[in-house]
């Protein structure tokens, strides 16, 4: 899932790892590939205006945490 803040608005938009490897691309200073994205993990996204982008939380997955999907679906 990725959580995009615009300009005091908030859009929600649920995707596959293609489309987040090309906003990680866009928003990261270094363009680098994000490298491993792991499945339900939750990224947010600011962007200030059209030319500044920001990645605030990348690959979370802590509302994992109660469910024990974390140890037994990815290893641990």
């Amino acid at each position: 899932m990725i959580l995009v803040s615009i300009a005091g608005e908030r859009v929600v938009a649920v995707t596959h790892g293609g489309v987040i490897r090309a906003l990680h691309r866009r928003a990261s200073s270094h363009g680098r590939s994000a490298g491993k994205i792991m499945n339900t993990c939750v990224n947010v996204f600011q962007l200030s205006d059209e030319d500044e982008w920001s990645i605030k939380v990348w690959g979370d997955v802590s509302h994992l945490n109660q469910t024990g999907i974390l140890e037994s679906g990815f290893g641990g």
